[in-house]
C-alpha cells in the first residue's frame, strides 16, 4: 500500500484531500491480470479515493469526481498532462451520503451535481479550488422520489436549455400503474427549476444520460432486472441453478425520446414478457407501446454509463459509444466488468467489442461505474470497488 493509499485508509476526520494532494504524484500499478485489448494502454489515473463513482470535465481540463460515501466531490488536476491527476481537493463536502451524490456536468461557470432528492449548482468564485457558492436548483417538493431504496441513483442531463433527470426503479421491478410513482422515468425542467414535464418513462434503473454528438437525442444504457424467472427456478434452485436468469434479460442501450414508453418492469429486452407479470391484464396494451432498445448487452452485465466519442485520438471511434459495464451478481458466471466500445453508423449500433475487462477467471479485479472523455481525446472510468480512476489512450498496434 502506498502513503497516499494509507492516508485514505484512515478515518475522514483526520485525513483531507489538501493534504493528499501536498504529496508526490504516484503513478499506481494497473492489478495484475487485467485485460487490455491490443493497441490500448491503460494506466491509473487518480488514486486512492474511496469508491470513486460519477466524472465530469469543467474547464481547464480539471476532472470532477464524486465520491458518495464521504459525500463529496473532488477537483482532480494533473498540472503537467502525463495522465496522473496529481493533486486532489475537496470542491463540494459536507453532503449527507445518504443522499447520494451521483450526474454532474459542468455548464454555464458551474458545476451542476444530482442527488436523490435535489439537483444543486456549484462553482468557485474566489479561486481557491472550493466551491464557495453552492445553489439549490431542485429540491424535494419538485423531485419527490421518497427516501433512499432500490436504484437512488440520480442520472442529469443539462442541454438546449432543458435539465433532464431519473431515478431508478425502488425496488427489483416494482408493479404498479405507470402514473404511481415519479420514478422509473425522465423528466425535463426549465433551467431555473421551473416547467416540469415528463419526458418518457418505463426505466428500471438509467444511470446517466448524454446527448448522441451532433443531434438532440438523449441516450442511456438500462440495467436489466434480477430473478427473471424467481418463481420457476426457487423450488429446484440447489437441483439445477438458474439456467435461465443467468442468462436473461438483457442490458439495454436505449434512445429516450419524448412521450416514449420503455417497457419496464412488464416488459424486457425487444419486447419479451417478464414471466412473472405473465398474467397481467395489460401486458400487451403495454407491449403495444413500448420502444424496444437500440442494443442489447449480456445479462447481468450492469451496464452503468456511457459516453459518445467525439475526439479523434482512437481510430474510427468519433460517434462511437463506450460503456461501463459494472458487472451483476445474478449469473451463475461472471459477466460485464469491463469498458466496452458500441459501434455506430448512421445514428444506429451495430457491434460491441470489449476495450477493457476486469476479469482473471472468476476473480473481480475492479467495476467500471462511469467513463468520460478527457480533453487529449483519452478515456478515464471510475472503479468503485478498486479505488481508483483509470485513463485507457489508443497508442496504436
Amino acid at each position: 500500500m502506498n502513503l497516499r493509499a494509507l492516508l485514505r485508509s484512515l478515518p475522514a476526520a483526520l485525513i483531507t484531500a489538501s493534504l493528499l494532494s501536498a504529496l508526490p504524484a504516484q503513478s499506481a500499478a494497473v492489478p495484475d491480470g487485467v485485460w487490455v485489448r491490443e493497441g490500448y494502454q491503460l494506466s491509473v489515473a487518480v488514486d486512492a479515493l474511496k469508491s470513486p463513482r460519477f466524472l465530469a470535465f469543467g474547464p481547464n481540463g480539471t476532472l470532477y469526481v464524486s465520491v458518495p460515501k464521504e459525500g463529496a466531490i473532488y477537483a482532480c488536476t494533473d498540472a503537467n498532462g502525463d495522465g496522473i491527476y496529481e493533486k486532489q481537493f475537496d470542491f463540494v463536502e459536507g453532503r449527507d451520503p445518504r443522499t447520494i451524490l451521483q450526474g454532474m456536468q459542468w455548464h454555464d461557470g458551474w458545476l451542476w451535481f444530482a442527488q436523490l432528492n435535489s439537483i444543486s449548482k456549484a462553482r468557485d468564485t474566489d479561486g481557491d479550488g472550493k466551491a464557495d457558492e453552492i445553489v439549490e436548483v431542485l429540491g424535494e417538493e419538485q423531485l419527490p422520489t421518497g427516501g433512499r431504496g432500490g436504484h437512488s441513483w440520480r442520472a442529469l442531463l443539462i442541454h438546449g436549455g432543458k435539465i433532464y433527470t431519473h431515478v431508478g426503479d425502488q425496488t427489483n421491478a416494482t408493479d404498479e400503474p405507470i402514473d404511481a410513482s415519479e420514478r422509473k422515468k425522465i423528466w425535463t425542467f426549465n433551467l431555473d427549476g421551473s416547467g416540469k414535464k415528463l419526458f418518457a418513462s418505463g426505466l428500471r434503473n438509467s444511470e446517466k444520460l448524454v446527448i448522441r454528438p451532433g443531434t438532440d437525442e438523449v441516450w442511456g444504457v438500462d440495467h436489466d432486472i434480477d430473478e427473471l424467472a424467481q418463481k420457476w427456478e426457487t423450488p429446484t434452485v440447489a437441483k439445477f441453478g438458474k439456467p435461465i436468469t443467468s442468462h436473461n434479460p438483457p442490458a439495454e442501450l436505449n434512445h429516450y425520446q419524448e412521450g416514449h414508453f420503455y417497457g419496464h418492469p412488464w416488459l424486457v429486452g425487444k419486447n419479451q414478457p417478464n414471466p412473472n407479470f405473465l398474467d397481467h391484464p395489460k401486458l400487451v396494451e403495454y407491449a403495444s407501446m413500448a420502444t424496444i432498445p437500440e442494443w442489447l448487452m449480456p445479462s447481468h452485465s450492469s451496464a452503468n454509463s456511457l459516453l459518445f466519442y467525439t475526439g479523434d485520438k482512437i481510430p474510427g471511434a468519433h460517434g462511437d459509444a463506450f460503456v461501463a459495464q459494472k458487472g451483476g451478481w445474478n449469473a451463475a458466471e461472471k459477466v460485464g466488468y469491463c469498458l466496452s466500445r458500441v459501434y455506430f453508423e448512421d445514428g444506429h449500433p451495430w457491434g460491441e467489442q470489449k476495450i477493457v475487462s476486469f476479469l482473471k477467471g472468476d476473480e473481480v479485479l475492479g467495476r467500471p461505474v462511469d467513463c468520460a472523455q478527457a480533453p487529449d481525446g483519452s478515456i478515464v472510468f471510475s472503479d468503485d470497488s478498486g479505488h481508483k480512476v483509470y485513463r485507457v489512450k489508443y497508442v496504436g498496434k
